[in-house]
């Protein structure tokens, strides 16, 4: 039997969810309301009908009345007992006429008596009369929604000259302080990347603090020569406080894994020693970086297991990686000084078609180039623990499981790579396709950090300018590709993270991935170009190397009495304290060259660092050198 106030929850023809308001005494018909309502229309049914709706399983009777307001009145704010006595006011005269006030002709009527009587508009009586409808038919559903103001969860959109959040405790001093767009986002992002690299307990306060020196100064970058001009501090007012740089970092659920989320208590007793505004206690709804502790999606395994599945409906990994190029806009440091930058990086990634999963990624200088290209589908088969390891990133070997090239390789326009695709064809039986398009998930993570330009765009001054030197870039680079693969669910791939597509493509579908030698891979598709042999050494850039068959063949002794002559040789560029000589005899072999010791000054660094320091040239060290010269060369030596 259906009672006053039940709730109907539907399921057939849509889901909805009625209120019985008032039943006939004869049981013949009874008005219902939706409690989703925008409108205050109340819907004639038959009793009857409702009955029928009931056996037939299209609706069905809720036991708990989740709209019921029900609250102890000792805990209600005298404002809003005030509010709900000035609102009853108002409707108790309407909803006693029952079943007059749910014609819509007799309800248009008693409402227009009942502006003139009250003073009040149509439109706050039919609020009130809905809310009343929604809520269970008592008083108490008129109290205000206090509790939805604000719209907790939701980032506020910044006005030009009006600062959001609180007015800071010492306005007076401080001047109103600044808002937290997007570019300072990005900007506490980045801070707290390079501060965690950096050092080995991650201090939120140290952590600040070196932002606001590295960062917030007034820097600018010589458009001629490239010099880092001087810098100083900027006015307090211009400065972002502790309290907004905390909720920031808590509320954004792609931090480092060395950050974690602060207790409510720990973040209260932060804002209160910061004694300056904040923008609010963020709780935040991410779901935390999970880089060292697995997937971090939150599921359980049967749940995880069935997105998968569902998503995983066509295609397997290694049918396609599509290679794309970026530029980030934030102008890099030389490691060699400080005070040269080196221009914007591009930035090549390898993704896997199926997945999402970013297989590999390089970091260049300059223009895109399909030479520097091939050294991201390179590390697609390089050991990501050793390469991460590199740039002081400690993961499991299972957080970046790619080492395979693909069957075929999509590339943006921008890296055409014309008649050199048929080497990949050739050695690798890799086909080659031109695709504009590509998966670019994984371009939102990075972008959170550096806003992304097209390769060939040369991007404006930012604050983010002058800091970072290129292994600390990658470092950031690395961790954003970390939390993708890892963290971030797919939502067209029925939320599973690019890793769960990819394992579990590999084990049911992974017969399109093809392995190599890593050693074999780099040195193949390094970019080649022609160096001098002079009794120097082996000049490449400004830059002497020697060898081992350099050495006993005494290339130096016939450089110095019968001439100069040009050699074949393959490098990295990020990388120039290695280069390795092509044996036209033995194609299959790679003679690892070394940095002569005199050139200390040139090592660990970029050939486009290198361009920017005085060149002597040095004498080459008599030291014996150990043979490197292997069918494929270790470019660990």
């Amino acid at each position: 039997m259906l009672l006053r106030n039940d709730l109907l929850h539907y399921t057939h023809p849509s889901p909805r969810t009625v209120r019985v308001l008032w039943i006939a005494p004869e049981q013949s018909h009874a008005y219902v309301f939706d409690v989703a309502a925008r409108s205050a229309d109340v819907e004639l049914v038959t009793l009857p009908a409702l009955h029928a709706d009931i056996c037939a399983g299209h609706a069905r009777v809720l036991a708990a009345d989740p709209y019921l307001m029900v609250v102890s009145q000792e805990l209600l704010p005298p404002k809003h007992l005030q509010l709900r006595a000035r609102a009853w006011q108002i409707v108790e005269a309407l909803v006693a006429l029952e079943p007059g006030i749910y014609e819509a002709r007799q309800r248009g009527q008693l409402i227009a008596q009942a502006t003139a009587t009250h003073g009040v508009s149509h439109p706050t009586i039919y609020r009130y009369l809905r809310r009343y409808w929604q809520r269970g038919q008592t008083p108490n559903a008129l109290l205000p929604d206090y509790c939805n103001s604000g719209g907790r969860g939701k980032v506020r959109q910044a006005s030009a000259g009006v600062k959001r959040g609180r007015p800071r405790k010492n306005g007076a001093d401080d001047g109103p302080g600044m808002n937290a767009d997007e570019e300072i986002r990005r900007t506490f992002r980045v801070a707290i990347a390079h501060y965690a690299a950096g050092h080995a307990k991650f201090s939120r306060l140290g952590a600040y603090q070196q932002m606001l020196t590295d960062f917030f100064c007034e820097r600018r970058i010589d458009a001629d020569s490239g010099r880092v001009l001087a810098t100083q501090g900027a006015q307090a007012a211009a400065l972002p406080t502790f309290g907004q740089f905390n909720y920031w970092l808590d509320h954004d659920d792609d931090r480092p894994p060395e950050v974690a989320r602060r207790s409510a208590a720990a973040a209260a007793r932060g804002s209160q020693a910061a004694g300056h505004g904040a923008v609010g206690a963020g709780t935040g709804t991410g779901t935390g970086n999970s880089v060292g502790t697995g997937t971090g999606t939150g599921r359980g395994d049967d749940a995880r297991q069935q997105a998968i599945d569902a998503a995983a409906l066509s295609g397997r990994p290694g049918a396609g990686f599509h290679l794309d190029v970026v530029r980030a806009e934030v102008q890099l440091v030389s490691r060699a000084d400080r005070q040269q930058a080196i221009g914007r990086p591009l930035v090549y990634v390898a993704v896997d078609a199926f997945s999402r999963m970013v297989t590999g990624v390089y970091i260049g200088l300059g223009a895109p180039s399909w030479q520097h290209a091939m050294l991201a589908l390179a590390n697609c088969g390089a050991d990501k623990q050793r390469y991460s390891q590199q740039y002081g990133r400690a993961i499991e070997a299972g957080q970046w499981p790619c080492r395979h090239l693909p069957e075929t390789l999509a590339t943006n326009a921008a890296l055409s790579g014309g008649a050199q695709c048929e080497t990949l064809l050739n050695n690798f039986n890799l086909r080659c396709t031109d695709a504009d398009e590509g998966p670019d998930e994984w371009k939102a993570v990075l972008e959170k950090r550096f806003r992304l330009l097209a390769p060939g765009d040369a991007g404006t001054a930012c604050r983010l300018d002058g800091v970072l030197d290129l292994d600390q870039f990658t470092r950031i680079v690395i961790d954003a590709i970390l939390y993708h693969n890892n963290s971030r669910q797919l939502p067209n791939h029925g939320h599973a993270t690019p890793r769960e597509l990819w394992e579990w493509g590999v084990a049911q579908r992974g017969g399109s991935l093809k392995t190599y030698p890593e050693q074999l891979l780099r040195c193949s598709l390094m970019p080649a170009t022609t160096a001098t042999v002079t009794a120097d050494g082996i000049v490449l850039f400004d830059s002497v190397y020697t060898c081992a068959r350099a050495i006993n063949e005494r290339w130096l002794e016939r450089a110095r009495l019968r001439g100069q002559w040009q050699v074949r040789v393959a490098y990295d560029p990020a990388d120039m304290d290695m280069i390795y000589l092509l044996d036209v005899s033995a194609p299959m072999q790679f003679h690892v060259c070394h940095m002569a010791d005199s050139g200390s000054a040139q090592r660990h660094l970029a050939a486009a660092e290198i361009a920017y320091l005085p060149h002597p040239i040095p004498t080459v060290s008599a030291a014996p050198l150990r043979s490197t010269t292997h069918a494929y060369a270790s470019y660990a030596n």
